[in-house]
């Protein structure tokens, strides 16, 4: 399969397992999470991170981590080149910039989110909509 064709829909499905970090296991409410949050992330533009590309070196885009409870964290992985030819405080801001605008598109499509600093990666919170 294409995973760049077709639907944001049906690229969520795709990128669902393989955008979570270290092959981790998700549980089937936090896959059905992880679907509703790459469409989003999709929409937006966003590459999502693939476990398989990484392991050819390609290793930048919106992963995925689970947490407790079914939340996810969303993080986003940065260009490793980046991180070896900008100076670091750079990458922090960079690092920074781009979990507060997963924050930003996140809460500007309801999803709910666990309090935390605004520079921190996202934790999505396992909605009563996702178990319907």
């Amino acid at each position: 399969m294409d995973p760049r064709g077709g639907n944001t829909e049906q690229q969520a499905r795709y990128f669902a397992d393989r955008a979570v970090l270290d092959g981790a296991e998700l549980t089937a409410r936090q896959k059905q999470l992880a679907r509703a949050v790459l469409e989003v992330v999709l929409l937006a533009g966003l590459p999502p991170y693939n476990i398989e590309a990484a392991a050819d070196g390609e290793e930048t885009g919106v992963a995925l981590v689970p947490e407790s409870r079914g939340a996810l964290r969303v993080v986003w992985q940065q260009d490793p080149q980046a991180e070896h030819s900008l100076p670091a405080e750079q990458c922090d801001d960079v690092q920074a910039a781009m979990n507060q605008a997963l924050r930003a598109v996140l809460s500007a499509h309801q999803f709910p989110l666990a309090d935390g600093p605004l520079g921190e990666p996202p934790v999505v919170l396992a909605s009563s909509l996702l178990s319907k």
